[in-house]
Parts: structure tokens; sequence; C-alpha cells
């Protein structure tokens, strides 16, 4: 499932961020993050009460709320007017739009999760507010039932979808504080179907069985173990197998190591810490270490690398470990995974991370506090 915030203002690298060449995963959303308003933010409100979302207000007053995702319309409400907040001026704004959302994330594991839009526009306040109606789906148009009462009565979805990026609304407001309330939820039900079977507030973690992975790839990296200047097997010109490898520093790791890699427009970057005895961690990385074309050359590294069978070896370089019930690749020789990564400050190696000692996460399988393992 693709999802987008319920802003699409223009956002893009700044001049700044392409003459530092930074991986920026989601520059859209990081834009959407500065939206945020102080007095609602989450999980605690200004006024130290409980709130479940946060408020959102973007720098274009009249830009558009959209849907995050496709969804089932669970329920809404379209008001024809503002109503009393409270202290006898028409300042509060009651329409709103709540949507289910299910995709699938591998193994046959369901993902429900929920969105909610609130404080949405009324309709009398189009006009000033340059709102086309127009752009709305059709239950949208029209004020709800009841609007004799204030607000009118909220309305069932029924049969109703909508897909990513439809137009919900305008911003409205709350006791003359103009801003949209967004949340993300689940039901405990869901999400434990969903995450029941992951590492999540466990005090240890353990390599993942399942094949169910996805997002950024961890490893925990115990202490004193040993980094090469090159892979084992390289010869005098850094290559083993016809790939080349960058001659880097020898030496172990005082303290246990808890690295990210993820993968970027082809590029692969690597983040390390370094874990202290009380579960602190320290980055070893003032910026995430970039392998260019690493992702776009990942499938010739593994023809060469383990030509028994290149699929093992594609998991392998991937995700540290082989998905496959099944798998061709057995033997400790056969499954060695090269990795290069900083092992101190200033000083990076490679280390062979098919390691049994050495655990092997996703962001599907990640405790909490996985690096006090």
């Amino acid at each position: 499932m693709i999802i987008s915030p319920p802003f699409l203002p223009a956002a893009g690298l700044t001049a700044a961020d392409n003459a530092a060449n930074l991986p920026r995963l989601d520059p859209m959303m990081d834009l959407v993050d500065t939206f945020e308003l102080a007095h609602g933010t989450y999980p605690i409100a200004f006024d130290r009460r409980w709130h479940c979302g946060v408020h959102l207000m973007p720098t274009m007053q009249n830009e558009k709320v959209r849907a995050i995702a496709d969804g089932d319309v669970v329920a809404y409400r379209v008001c024809q007017k503002p109503y009393d907040g409270g202290d006898g001026r028409r300042d509060s704004h009651a329409g709103f739009v709540l949507l289910k959302h299910t995709t699938e994330t591998g193994e046959g594991r369901t993902l429900t999760f929920y969105s909610l839009y609130m404080h949405l526009l009324d309709l009398d306040s189009y006009g000033s507010m340059n709102a086309d109606g127009r752009q709305l789906p059709e239950f949208l148009r029209l004020p709800s039932p009841g609007g004799d009462q204030e607000p009118a009565p909220a309305q069932s979805g029924g049969n109703l979808k909508v897909r990513r990026k439809d137009v919900l609304g305008w911003i409205g407001g709350c006791h003359g504080q103009q801003h949209l309330h967004f949340e993300i939820f689940m039901t405990k039900s869901d999400h434990d179907a969903c995450f029941g079977r992951t590492q999540l507030g466990s005090l240890t973690a353990s390599t993942a069985t399942g094949s169910d992975c996805w997002g950024h790839n961890y490893f925990v990296i115990p202490a004193g173990r040993s980094f090469l200047r090159l892979p084992t097997g390289a010869d005098s010109h850094g290559k083993l197998r016809g790939i080349v490898f960058t001659a880097l520093d020898a030496g172990s790791n005082v303290e246990p190591l808890f690295v990210e890699i993820y993968f970027h427009k082809g590029d692969k970057y690597t983040n390390v810490w370094k874990i202290a005895s009380d579960g602190r961690r320290t980055l070893l990385t003032s910026s995430p270490v970039k392998e260019r074309d690493y992702e776009y050359d990942m499938y010739k590294r593994a023809t060469a690398l383990y030509p028994a069978c290149a699929s093992d070896g594609y998991e392998l370089l991937r995700f540290g470990r082989i998905l496959s019930p099944s798998p061709t690749l057995r033997t400790p020789a056969e499954c060695s995974t090269w990795i290069r990564m900083t092992f101190a400050a200033g000083q990076e190696g490679y280390i062979d991370v098919s390691d049994s000692a050495i655990v092997k996460l996703t962001d599907g399988s990640t405790p909490a506090n996985a690096a006090r393992c």
C-alpha cells in the first residue's frame, strides 16, 4: 500500500541537501512535520490532556486535505456552517472523515489501520477559502442530515470508498484555531494480529525466523568481533570472485554495535551506534555511509559471489539471511556475507554477518529496545 501525507505541498531537496548529497527518504513528509502546532501534539497536548492525534497547519491556509491511502469510509460528517465552540461564537468546525485501510505485509499477515481527519471546513465557508466543492467525492458535497442539530449526527460510511489523494475537504478549526486534527491508529485486535509475531517489547532480540521482511535492516554485533581490511579470499587487487572490495581498516569493536542499513534510489546507507553497558547508544557515523549503486549491482554481486544459488545470495546481501524455507546455500563458507561497516570512530572494516551470533532484524521484527541486546 502506498501512503502519502494528508497535504501535498511542493517539496523536494533543497540546494543545501543537494550540496551535502543527503539521502532524504521522504522530503514531502519531512515538510509536513513542520506543520505540527504546539497546541495539539501527540500524545500529550499543551494543557497536559491525553491527545490521540496531531494538529497540522500548512503555510497555505486553503490547502486541501487528502486521503493518505485507499480506504473504506467508516463514518463522516459534513456541516453546512460552523458551530458554537462554547463561548458564544461560531468558531469551530465539526466536519470529519474516518477511513479504514487494509493491506498485506507478507506471510498472509494483514495490516488494518484507520486515519481520522477532523475540523473540516463547513460548506458556507468555502467561498472565503476559495474552495471548490466539485473536487470532493459526491457524498461530501452536501450537508449531513440533521443540520438543525449542532453539529449534525455522524453518518455511516456504508459501502463508500475513497482513493489515495482524494480531496476530503479543507482545513477548518476549533475554538478559533485553524488546523486539521489528524490521527492514525489501530484497534488492539488489529495491532496484535499484525505485530503479535514480532519481538515488540522484548528485553532481548533474536534473529527473525519468518520471511516477512520490510523497512530497514538491522544487525546487532557482539563486542570483540574481528573486522578485516578485505574479505577472506580477496586477492591482492581486492577482488573476490571478480567483485572489487575497497581496502579498509582491520580491528575489532570494543563494545556491541547496533547497525542500521537501508537503500535509497539504488544507493546503500549504513548507520552504526556503539552500545554502552547501560544501554546508551553513541552514533559512530556522523552521516550515513553511502555505497553508490549497491542495490542496482546486487544481482551482479549475488551471481558472482554465490554461483551455486544467486537468489539465496541476493537475500544474504539484502537481508543478511536467507528467507527461503528450503535454501540451497547451507554451509558457513557458502553463506559468507561480507558487509562494510564502521566499528570504531573513523574506522571501517568488513565483517561476515552470516555469523549466527549476529542478530539480524528488519522493521517488521525489531523490538523497541533491540539496542540493549
